[in-house]
Order: structure tokens, then sequence, then C-alpha cells
């Protein structure tokens, strides 16, 4: 599937622009210049200023609006955007129970042997990514992730 610039480019904009709408709604600290707005309102304004320039690429090119021929015949591509979706959505049920290292293992095994990974690969590579960001942001950052059922064992 192709989505043509001249959509594509004002959606991002537009999605740029809930971000910053987003971002000023953050709570101020006060006595620091710079708070926890400051990263998400570049990145909606990066949003907002390349969605312009996709929108003004595309505007030079004759081309279509959206164009699903690409799509015929590739039914794992449609599975994997799927799961993208689906699984976000399950992770927001289950992300406490099952903790960030089971759902985030299970996500990635998923999305990888639907993407066409071979089974040694997603054996080794989706519980060690996992297990590494886990381990950056609980230990090094101090950000409380759940654990679930693998707190026993997990540091």
């Amino acid at each position: 599937m192709r989505i043509g610039d001249r959509l594509f480019g004002p959606l991002l904009a537009v999605f740029g622009l809930l971000v910053i709408w987003g971002a000023n709604g953050l709570p101020k600290v006060p006595g620091v210049r710079f708070g926890a707005d400051l990263l998400p309102m570049g990145i909606g304004i990066a949003l907002v200023l390349f969605g312009v320039l996709i929108l003004v690429a595309g505007l030079r090119v004759p081309a279509a609006f959206l164009d699903l021929d690409d799509w015929q015949g590739r039914g794992r591509d449609g599975f994997a955007a799927l799961w993208a979706f689906v699984g976000l959505l399950l992770g927001i049920v289950l992300f406490d129970p099952l903790g960030f290292p089971l759902f985030g293992i299970l996500f990635m095994a998923m999305m990888m042997a639907l993407m066409g990974a071979r089974w040694p690969v997603i054996a080794v590579v989706a519980p060690g990514f996992i297990l590494l960001l886990y381990y950056v942001f609980s230990g090094l950052l101090r950000v409380a992730l759940p654990a679930g059922p693998l707190g026993a064992i997990l540091p």
C-alpha cells in the first residue's frame, strides 16, 4: 500500500500539531527552564515541518492519493501491520499482569515471525533485546517497569 504524499504530509503535520498540543498540557516545573515538554515539543515541531515538506514534494509529482495495488498477494505484511496495532492494544491490558519483559518478548517474537524471521533468530534476538531494554530502563535509568511473573528472577 502506498499513501500519496499529498495525503500523508498533511496527516503527519496534523499528528505533529496534536503532539505539540499534548506537550503543552504537561505540568511545568517551577524554577526549571526546560521541562518535560521539551522533547515532545521538538518532535511535534519536526513532524509538522517534515509533514509540510512531504506535502510540498507530493504536490510537485502527479500521483494518486492511495494505491492499494502493492498489497495484493502480500498477506504476511498485512498481518504484521495488524499485529502492530492489535498487539499494542493487548499491551494496554496485559502490560501489568505479564510485565514488560514477558509482554515485550511475546510482542517482538510475534512481530519478527510475521516479518519472516527464522525461529532460531527469534529465540535469541527477542529475549536478548527485550531483557537488555529492561535492564537499561529499570537498572540504569531507574524507570519503574512492571516485571510481572519474572519479577522473582529479574533484579
